[in-house]
């Protein structure tokens, strides 16, 4: 009894030395926070690559490629270029006329009108007109039914001499298609001969011009031309001793050639 009593008090004491070896080897700290690597340090900076020449260093304040790689042609003008310049040139121009502020005796006939350039907006041109006179129904009307008499200037042709400013050009939409317009005005002197000029003791008249007019441009060299002009004169017409006032009021209408035909001042635009 002694014995077994022995044996089980060795038996106790080993288990309690057991446990005691076993909570030894366990690590109640706490656990140790991984430690932070040191900072990677800075990459070196590149320097920018030189400039070769075919293309241009690259500033800070510069757009996209694309847009720097841009041509002066390639951009859209705000304001484009005209279609002609006229500085330096020489325009002849045939016209057809007819007088609109007579209701007794139409004018009709032709023109042809001769022009320099020494700037675009300016022009020094000389026309010469030749007429024909010719009686309305109303002359006869009033000839048969009123007894009336009626004094009239009968010019034959006239001389006129203008100085022409264009202030004024730009684009008119004509049946689907764009036409160039360069308007104008004028004024200046010169003659006309009336059919009482032929008298012994009559000369030519004086006369003034002033006239607005328009040109529709088609080609450099071309262009179709209208225009409005009056012009005053006095003359005595035949079977009366009194000079009046005439006023001719005429359309004409014609195209337009400039010599040379293609603008030597083309690429001061």
């Amino acid at each position: 009894m002694i014995r077994n009593l022995s044996l089980a008090i060795l038996l106790l004491v080993g288990t309690v030395a057991s446990a005691q070896n076993e909570f030894e080897g366990l690590d109640l700290t706490d656990e140790k926070k991984p430690e932070t690597p040191p900072e990677k340090a800075a990459e070196p900076v590149k320097p920018a690559p030189a400039p070769t020449p075919d293309r241009k260093p690259v500033k800070a304040n510069d757009g996209p490629a694309v847009e720097r790689d841009i041509t002066q042609e390639d951009r859209v003008k705000s304001v484009q270029r005209k279609l002609y310049l006229k500085r330096g040139r020489f325009e002849l121009a045939p016209y057809v006329l007819l007088t609109v502020n007579d209701p007794y005796y139409t004018k009709m006939g032709g023109a042809i009108r001769a022009a320099f350039y020494p700037a675009d907006s300016l022009a020094l041109s000389v026309r010469g007109s030749y007429l024909a006179v010719i009686p309305s129904d109303d002359v006869k009307i009033a000839k048969r039914v009123f007894q009336s008499r009626i004094f009239y200037s009968v010019p034959n042709w006239s001389v006129m001499g203008n100085f022409e400013w264009s202030p004024f050009y730009g684009k008119v939409s004509f049946f689907n298609s764009i036409l160039h317009l360069d308007a104008y005005v004028l004024g200046g002197m010169g003659v006309v001969y009336t059919e009482t000029s032929r008298l012994p003791d009559r000369t030519v008249n004086p006369a003034a011009d002033l006239g607005l007019g328009f040109r529709f441009v088609a080609k450099d060299f071309f262009a179709v031309n209208v225009a409005l002009i009056n012009t005053t004169f006095v003359d005595q017409p035949a079977n009366t001793d009194k000079g009046v006032t005439q006023n001719m009021l005429a359309i004409y209408a014609g195209f337009s050639l400039f010599i040379p035909f293609k603008s030597t001042y083309r690429e001061d635009e």
